[in-house]
């Protein structure tokens, strides 16, 4: 067999190691299971989010079958606004 030609491998006991130690990553905070706002059913993936800011299962999604704050008719009101500007014209000088 052949010889192991190692360099001593141990150290000696009066000179310190240095030491590294890693810095440990935060716990992770466990993500928010997903679930209806109205019936708390566990909605996954398939959640529909909707402009009040809740989460709704199929069932809750539109606005009629939840409570939802939201005002849809003065969203549109100002979306046609901004979508519209005023246009007049210019006064003609009389002769």
């Amino acid at each position: 067999m052949g010889q192991w030609r190692g360099g001593g491998g141990a150290l000696p006991l009066d000179e310190p190691q240095d030491a590294v130690e890693q810095p440990t990553p935060p716990p992770r905070a466990k993500a928010k299971k997903s679930r209806c706002a109205a019936c708390g059913r566990s909605v996954g993936l398939m959640g529909f989010e909707c402009r009040c800011g809740g989460v709704f299962c199929g069932a809750h999604r539109y606005s009629d079958r939840h409570d939802c704050g939201y005002d849809y008719r003065g969203a549109g009101r100002d979306a046609i606004a901004r979508a519209n500007p005023v246009v007049r014209a210019d006064k003609v000088d009389k002769l």
